[in-house]
């Protein structure tokens, strides 16, 4: 990226509401959440009239309510705010809320070059292994709370629909799913942070890490309703379960008996596919 560039970025930051305030937002997402059912039912019966009449965005977006009368809330701001702020959005992340800013004409700041190159081996078991020989593990994040995620989901089980205190008891388990997620996004992102800010080409594999461990879906049969076609489902969904818990050895080729960490190996032979490919569009 050129030197003096700008781009659009988007700055996310928590909000600190009263209850009074939160209160507002909740009536206003769920005010929102209305309208857009609405609007989407309006656009349906249009399209199945027989006018055909085209409703469009800025005639149903006149219908939304603009955020007014909660008055001036706290921000967590843990960074400045740089461009021209475009639109201001505010979200709801379980008993949370944020202000999200987009804005335009930030400067880009390039990172100096660095000459290094890597290659990066997505897994399950850990989250990455680098062409350099880095592995980067994978804490557990979701079974650290395992525990408490169960004892949490049992008192919700136990309280009478709409009563007030499974409110409160959805709003812890959604509590617990939340430090999970923020965890392992904060893991994720540092650690993409540090590879970009120390190489200057990243290969990665097109790997969908969840087609790995998820059950296998089955093949429902045409000719008997209810009924299923043999598809090996177990077996795949056997070898997705261990792939979970598996810890991969030595790569060893029987050719020339060369031996190498099979993660290891898997990454750099990423890196040379990567290479490959950047020499052959350079061309």
């Amino acid at each position: 990226m050129a030197q003096g560039a700008a781009v659009r970025r988007t700055f996310k930051f928590q909000l600190r509401p009263t209850v009074r305030q939160a209160a507002a937002f909740t009536a206003m997402l769920n005010s929102h959440r209305a309208l857009y059912n609405a609007a989407l039912q309006e656009r349906r019966d249009a399209y199945r009239h027989p006018s055909r009449t085209t409703v469009r965005y800025g005639g149903q977006s006149a219908q939304l309510k603009e955020i007014r009368g909660v008055g001036h809330v706290k921000v967590n701001q843990h960074r400045p705010v740089l461009g021209t702020v475009k639109t201001i959005s505010v979200k709801r992340e379980g008993c949370r809320w944020y202000v999200v800013l987009s804005c335009d004409d930030v400067p880009a700041a390039p990172l100096p070059v660095t000459g290094a190159v890597v290659g990066v081996d997505l897994e399950v078991a850990s989250l990455a292994t680098t062409s350099d020989g880095r592995h980067i593990g994978n804490p557990r994040y979701l079974a650290a709370v395992a525990d408490r995620l169960a004892r949490a989901q049992r008192r919700l089980a136990r309280k009478k629909r709409g009563s007030a205190r499974r409110r409160k008891a959805v709003a812890r388990v959604a509590a617990l799913h939340g430090t999970v997620r923020r965890q392992r996004l904060d893991l994720a992102h540092k650690t993409a942070l540090g590879l970009v800010r120390e190489h200057d080409l990243i290969a990665v594999e097109a790997l969908r890490v969840g087609n790995m461990t998820r059950r296998a879906a089955p093949r429902p049969d045409p000719d008997r309703p209810g009924a299923f076609l043999p598809n090996g489902q177990a077996a795949e969904t056997g070898l997705n379960t261990s792939i979970l818990g598996a810890r991969w050895g030595v790569f060893l080729c029987v050719a020339c008996e060369y031996t190498a960490h099979a993660d290891v190996n898997a990454a750099v032979n990423i890196l040379r596919a990567g290479l490959a490919r950047q020499a052959t569009q350079a061309a």
